[in-house]
């Protein structure tokens, strides 16, 4: 099988029976509710499925049926990449604990990174399955990204998917302008605190502070 190559740390019984096919497209359960009455707790208008009703389209994978089978939850682990991947309860628990109804209804989470960043399947447009990152705390489909197309080749990768979520916010180079600006603002500041410690005089403060805003209004 494809994960039998994966160093699973953690491993759990595999799973004996597949469940029906629109087990993740329910609404929350009464045994579910009674389970885990945080749930209504933290998203009280979970408790009328019409507000925020789940897809059908959402369904088990059956790469993730035939991992489950094999270790029903568990935690595999590839250089810096840590996939601890939930149970099938599990991952129906996530899912409404989050409010995946309310801000991703399409996506389905199945393991978290090991420091809040969820892999989840993007069941949003028909075709190929993508595998996203998105942080538990920042649930939006603008701030999702793309780390593969199967959990082979996304587990396949050994750096830390935070990596992949700096993708949303790169560090952009700034232009010499703003380069000069920020010279000129420490140049500013480490004056004034010269002047504070008495290490510049009045007028060669003055001259000085004259100068540098003088610069940055040509700027």
């Amino acid at each position: 099988m494809w994960y039998d190559k994966l160093n699973f740390y953690s491993k759990e019984a595999g799973l004996d029976v597949i469940p029906e096919s629109d087990f993740f497209s329910r609404s929350l359960s009464e045994e579910e509710i009674t389970r885990f009455p945080h749930l209504l707790e933290l998203h009280p208008d979970f408790q009328d499925p019409t507000h925020f009703p789940v897809p059908p389209v959402l369904h088990l994978p059956e790469e993730l049926a035939g991992l489950l089978s094999f270790s029903n939850g568990g935690a595999i682990i590839n250089g810096e990449r840590e996939f601890g991947y939930f149970s099938l309860q599990e991952i129906r628990y996530y899912y409404f604990a989050y409010g995946f109804p309310k801000y991703l209804p399409d996506f389905l989470p199945v393991a978290f990174n090991g420091g809040g960043i969820f892999y989840a399947y993007d069941f949003s447009t028909a075709g190929r399955l993508p595998i996203v990152a998105v942080a538990s705390g920042n649930l939006s489909e603008e701030d999702t990204v793309l780390l593969g197309y199967s959990l082979e080749e996304v587990l396949a990768k050994s750096h830390n998917i935070e990596e992949d979520m700096d993708q949303l916010y790169p560090i952009r180079e700034l232009s010499d302008k703003e380069k000069a600006h920020a010279k000129l603002l420490w140049e500013l500041k480490t004056l004034n605190e010269d002047k504070n410690n008495g290490k510049v005089d009045l007028k060669t403060f003055l001259l000085a502070k004259k100068r540098i805003e003088a610069e940055i209004k040509a700027l």
